[in-house]
């Protein structure tokens, strides 16, 4: 019998969500300075990729009970995965955009390893390399690895370690626990320890100017709350999907997650108020950030309905921009006391309002998910890749003219994203929708999905030129998939000092799509302009 491996939770999430008009596939273009030489392009894929990783050599089979497993195939043929093709124009950039925008909506073959490679001859005065691989076997932080994986430091080769990056609302875990177990455990000790909290608070916490007490008291206020929370949250199950017990089990199932996190930070506020503990206010910066959460699953986002809203088709459009030097974005993140990628995605929202300004449409603000990873990044990645990341909700103004008004509301919704639990909640409710009924699990995606304009990832890529097969990496960019109706996937990518954005969407929603990313680097210039101390 052949290798076997079931997968996992999330992978097998991603596997089943495949539609015709948005398939779950990342998309990554790579492009060189100089031709690449075919044959050990082929060694490279075939001694870092296909080699080091089964999953590359295995197929997704369904069992008779609905499980999902990797299981190597015997017949694996490395020829047919790859195309080599040749482009009318190597010279024009929209005819490697059209050559990406025409697999975007191409199934992957599910009687053979889910990835692909198309094989640009020559694109300017290098080549270029396609590379399709299903989210079912990787999350898009271990995509960026895999691609380091490919890369050399210098021509003759090298090792390029994976860039150092702090993922948003990340939270190290002991060695040896999964995160689902964690959860899990948090979740199990969460209504004990809400109960016991106003006592325990009441004995340890004191604070002459009452503060402290009453944002503790209202922590505990809102853990009280949850019984009408869940009656409210299986009210709008009933309202938003045809099965009312599995829209109210999501609903709930989110909600008593929050009640974990509300519970973690009861728990923090003792420890914080007993010797040699750390400052109280860092217990409760995560309220703002856990009630926001609260609101999005419940309540709704701030995503208005305007000339991209309706329902996705299967022509596709994809477009990158120029490069935007990083130092730059770096001076500018400096000067308004922020980070690098609160400058960029607040950027993305001046391009956005700039497009709607053209288009003579209103939209006040626009709901992107944005990927968290759960672990830290390590470049030692395991023989099972896999995924283990949450989508969180970052909603960004699209009607404000003023840049650095933007940038505050940016900076200050970011913030909460971090500060709050919205990761782990969302990791638990993508493993709940995993385990519901085809028909009840479509439905879960849609209401969470259509309630975003789509994905925005920021993708750190080297810091300095990298080699593939001997030709330096002139450009790399790429898309993660969306879902439901979503009409846009917004990635940010860094690599060797400079920026780019890069846009794939449905182009009768969204048309004129190459105006948004080439309308980033006006964005970012008027930032730039505005911001104190900048030349």
């Amino acid at each position: 019998m052949a290798e076997r491996r079931r997968l996992g939770i999330q992978d097998a999430l991603w596997l089943e969500m495949d539609r015709p008009n948005n398939l779950m596939v990342v998309d990554t273009v790579v492009w060189t300075a100089d031709p690449l030489d075919w044959s050990r392009v082929r060694e490279v894929i075939e001694e870092r990729l296909t080699t080091r990783y089964p999953v590359f050599r295995s197929l997704a089979v369904k069992d008779r009970d609905g499980s999902w497993w990797w299981e190597v195939d015997d017949e694996f043929d490395f020829e047919r995965h790859v195309t080599i093709v040749d482009l009318n124009d190597p010279d024009d950039r929209r005819e490697l955009q059209a050559l990406v925008a025409s697999h975007r909506t191409e199934m992957l073959d599910r009687n053979r390893p889910l990835w692909q490679g198309i094989w640009v001859n020559r694109y300017r005065h290098g080549s270029a390399i396609i590379m399709r691989t299903h989210h079912a076997v990787a999350d898009g932080m271990r995509m960026v690895e895999l691609a380091m994986s490919l890369f050399d430091a210098a021509p003759t080769g090298g090792p390029v370690r994976g860039p150092g990056v702090l993922q948003h609302a990340a939270r190290p875990h002991p060695p040896g626990q999964p995160i689902r177990d964690r959860l899990r455990t948090a979740a199990g000790r969460a209504a004990g320890t809400a109960r016991r909290g106003r006592s325990l608070l009441e004995e340890t916490l004191s604070d002459p100017t009452g503060r402290a007490t009453d944002v503790a008291a209202e922590v505990i206020g809102a853990a009280a709350e949850l019984p009408r929370i869940l009656s409210h949250a299986n009210e709008f199950g009933r309202l938003a999907v045809q099965n009312p017990v599995g829209a109210g089990h999501t609903i709930t199932t989110s909600t008593w997650a929050t009640m974990s996190a509300i519970a973690e930070s009861v728990r923090s506020a003792m420890r914080a108020a007993l010797p040699g503990s750390g400052a109280l206010v860092d217990v409760f910066s995560a309220a703002p950030g856990d009630v926001d959460t609260l609101r999005k699953l419940l309540i709704g986002t701030r995503n208005d309905s305007t000339i991209w809203t309706g329902t996705a088709g299967q022509d596709k459009g994809v477009a990158w921009s120029e490069p935007v030097s990083l130092a730059t974005v770096k001076a500018v993140a400096k000067a308004n006391r922020c980070t690098v990628n609160d400058i960029l995605v607040a950027s993305v929202a001046g391009a956005l309002h700039d497009y709607l300004q053209a288009h003579h449409a209103r939209c006040s603000a626009v709901t992107f998910m944005i990927p968290v990873n759960l672990k830290p990044v390590d470049v030692t990645l395991p023989d099972r890749l896999g995924n283990e990341f949450a989508l969180v909700q970052l909603e960004l103004p699209t009607d404000q003219p003023d840049p650095l008004r933007v940038l505050a509301v940016a900076k200050r919704r970011m913030n909460r994203i971090k500060h709050g639990h919205e990761a782990a909640v969302a990791f638990r409710l993508q493993e709940t929708i995993a385990g519901f009924n085809r028909q009840l699990y479509e439905a879960s995606v849609d209401l969470f999905t259509n309630r975003t304009i789509g994905t925005l990832t920021n993708v750190p890529g080297p810091p300095m030129p990298v080699y593939l097969a001997g030709s330096q990496v002139a450009g790399i960019v790429g898309w993660a998939p969306v879902s439901g109706n979503q009409p846009m996937s917004f990635t940010i990518s860094t690599y060797n000092g400079n920026v780019v954005v890069g846009i794939a969407c449905d182009k009768t929603l969204v048309p004129d799509h190459e105006t948004i990313v080439d309308g980033f680097a006006g964005a970012f210039e008027r930032l730039r302009a505005a911001s104190p101390g900048v030349n």
